[in-house]
């Protein structure tokens, strides 16, 4: 089967993650400045507010890197189509984070690439999961926690063509390079002390045991 064709973020981002694997995942905005100053390609924006919308998103553009914003957590925007516009207008990002799959379909109207999260709570989780990002279509899915090779690789065999991010409890260089080696596509942190790391280092502290 022809592998479909990427969006213009999606795209963006599988590059992004050919040259560093590690997303720099934002939950303090005190930390943005040190996620821009890092080797991370892209950003990951769980936490800020509407009135900082477009100074946050002048501030990663011009530092180069990829914006994906959580919509669920901008403080003072609601969580609706017009929310979404608004957004897009001001803080331009290349992607949206959100559970609301009913949201899925207006981020690509005003060309965004959505990124599904699928919680792992057990192996019923993880079907469903794998279902619900085929039925949307996904193009980049979120895995969480992003510390089970296991289920990574499972999700990888059943949507070959997706971007693959594991995120959630990832704290450690071996971590992050046993979710690479089961198939994710990068990984989602917010330990600053992966963020500058090099990409090398993750193959290694596998071998290594570290």
């Amino acid at each position: 089967m022809a592998e479909r064709r990427r969006s213009k973020g999606g795209a963006a981002l599988a590059e992004a993650l050919r040259e560093h694997p590690v997303i720099a995942s934002v939950r303090d905005e005190e930390l943005l400045p040190e996620a821009l100053a890092s080797r991370c390609r892209a950003v990951f924006l769980l936490s800020t507010s509407i009135g900082r919308l477009s100074a946050v998103g002048d501030a990663v553009a011009e530092a180069g890197k990829l914006l994906f914003v959580h919509l669920d957590f901008i403080g003072g925007l609601g969580r609706d189509e017009e929310a979404l516009e608004y957004l897009a207008e001001k803080a331009r990002p290349a992607g949206l984070i959100t559970t609301r799959t009913g949201l899925v379909q207006t981020a690509r109207r005003l060309g965004l690439t959505p990124l599904q999260r699928l919680f792992l709570l057990d192996s019923q989780s993880l079907t469903t999961g794998i279902e619900a990002a085929r039925s949307s279509r996904a193009e980049v899915v979120e895995v969480l926690p992003g510390i089970i090779p296991r289920a990574v690789a499972a999700i990888r065999t059943q949507l070959p063509n997706t971007l693959i991010i594991a995120g959630g409890l990832v704290r450690s260089p071996r971590e992050v390079g046993r979710a690479l080696q089961a198939g994710a596509s990068g990984v989602s942190t917010s330990s600053t002390a992966l963020w500058n790391l090099e990409p090398a280092a993750f193959a290694e502290a596998v071998r290594c045991g570290g």
